[in-house]
Parts: structure tokens; sequence; C-alpha cells
């Protein structure tokens, strides 16, 4: 580890222990603009003292005196003005006590008053025997975290799939039942009641009746539709000349064609001349 990751890695170790109070007091942004400035201000004091081989070797310059009734030293008090940090309000998060800060190449402590025991926050050596630790450690003594109900559930619905399909391959593999085979279904008898025979009765009633309405229906539609097609088939000039015809009994004399003489009557045309005699209207008669 060069000098300058180490500086880093403990100033970082460092300015969490400090600014950690203020979470509850102050804004994010606050905050982390107070740890960028502690680490610029802290890397320029600390770094011409820093000697990782010698860790003792200018401690006194890296001790920081921080006091609820002075201010600190020049570095905290810049960050302070630089994030607008109050740092009576800082020092009171922190307990409001005075106590001297060390940060010495892998190690952090502090103490309460002088004379008193050093009190070691952070260190290289814990962190390492802590992490050589982890592996060895077994599994079974760490608290088991609970599931969750939906997990529960989602297992629980994993092993009554499980079950319920072995049980369908047991029993298409090896079947408990058997359906009989036959070739055609059995015919039931039927006992005859008096009310089913009325009812065969009257319905054969029914059926005669029905059918004798419609043969009359029947016949009488074919003669209508004989008729209908025999007085189609005459002309209407037909039907009126059977419906009267007129006798002239005068006109018994053979009249010649005379060089084609013609005379226009109404309604006709006359070859030959008129006749001289005239026909009153008692001359014809009603065939």
């Amino acid at each position: 580890m060069t000098t300058t990751s180490g500086l880093s890695v403990t100033l970082a170790q460092a300015i969490a222990y400090l600014t950690r109070p203020l979470i509850l007091t102050h804004p994010a942004a606050t905050i982390i603009r107070l740890q960028l400035a502690l680490e610029a201000n802290l890397t320029a004091l600390f770094a011409p003292s820093w000697a990782p081989k010698e860790p003792l070797r200018g401690s006194g310059r890296r001790c920081l005196t921080l006091s609820p009734t002075c201010l600190p030293p020049r570095a905290v008090y810049a960050a302070c003005l630089a994030s607008s940090v109050q740092w009576f309000d800082w020092i009171a998060a922190m307990g409001g006590r005075e106590f001297d800060f060390f940060v010495d190449p892998g190690c952090i402590s502090v103490r309460f008053g002088k004379g008193t025991k050093l009190i070691t926050i952070w260190s290289e050596e814990l962190m390492a025997q802590a992490v050589s630790a982890a592996p060895h450690t077994h599994f079974n003594r760490l608290p088991s975290k609970s599931k969750t109900f939906a997990q529960q559930l989602l297992e629980n619905d994993r092993t009554d799939d499980d079950e319920l399909f072995a049980l369908i391959a047991d029993e298409v593999s090896a079947p408990t039942w058997m359906t009989p085979v036959v070739d055609r279904f059995p015919v039931p008898p039927r006992s005859e009641s008096p009310l089913s025979v009325i009812s065969t009765d009257s319905c054969s009633s029914y059926r005669s009746s029905d059918s004798d309405s419609c043969f009359s229906a029947t016949t009488a539609s074919t003669l209508s539709s004989k008729s209908d097609s025999q007085s189609s088939r005459l002309s209407r000039r037909e039907r009126a000349r059977q419906a009267r015809v007129f006798i002239d009994t005068s006109k018994n004399e053979v009249t010649p064609y005379d060089g084609g003489k013609t005379t226009v009557l109404t309604g006709g045309v006359m070859l030959g001349a008129p006749s001289k005699a005239k026909s009153g209207p008692s001359a014809w008669r009603r065939a």
C-alpha cells in the first residue's frame, strides 16, 4: 500500500467518524460538502508527516483537539465555513465533550481528557483479523434470515405440486381401477303403463287426422291448379268468343269478290259491295 492510498483510506474512516452524528440534524448535501472540504484540508495537513513505516513519527502534528468551548483547528474550521456548518452545533452532536483525535498511519484513536488511555476506534490490524476470520465462521451459527410469507407459500405450492405429479405418475403406470369394455351398450327393458298406451293411441289418432287433412288439402290444391292451368291455356279472344256468339241468318248468299272493291266498316274490313237490303235488329239472335 502506497503512502497516498494509506492516507486516503485512513482519512475516510476518520471523516466518517466525525460527521456521523450530523446525519440526524443536517441534510445529506451539507454533510457531503463538509466531508469533501475536510478531506482536502486534512490531506494537506497530514501528508508532510505521514510515514507508514513509522506510524508514531509526527503523531503530535496529526492530533486534533476538539472542544465545545473554543474553535477547532484551522483545517476543521475552514471546512465548517465552506459547508455552512456551525461548529458548536457539530461538537454538541458529538457529545459536547473535549477530546483529542489522533490520526496515525493504520490507526485512529481518541482520548477524553489529559492522561487518560487512548481508545482505538479503527485500525488496519482489526480489519485484517475480521476479514481473515470471516471465511472460517460456521454458517450454522449465523442468525438465519426469516423467509417472507410469499416465499413460504411458494415453497408449499412447489411441494404440493411435486406430490401431486408423483401420485399421477404412479396411477398412470399402474392404475388401480379398470373400466369394463363392451361392444354395445345394453338396452334396458321398458315397462308399459296405462299412461303410455293412452299417449300412444292419442299420437296415432292425431297422426291419422293429420294425414287425412293433409290429403284433402293436397287434393283441393291439385284440382285448383289443374283448372288454373286449363284456363290459362285459352287466349283472351277465345274466352270472349265462348262467352257470347251471334249468328246472322240473312247472310245466306255467296258474294264474289268484285275486283278488289272494298268497303270500310267500323270495326273491320268488308270484302265486296254492301247489300241493298238492310237488316234490322230483329234479324240477329243470340245463340
